[in-house]
């Protein structure tokens, strides 16, 4: 495996967790926001 190839792969990995990082965000957020609609009307 050279360089390059590693380099590739590094930056595939780093993409793919952050994009998966941002649709678990995607997903808490609404609960967030309805848990606080709850308190409120409370």
């Amino acid at each position: 495996m050279s360089g390059w190839t590693f380099f590739f792969i590094l930056v595939g990995v780093v993409f793919l967790t952050s994009q998966l990082f941002r649709v678990i965000d995607a997903i808490e957020r609404p609960n967030r926001r309805h848990d606080r609609r709850r308190t409120a009307l409370r």
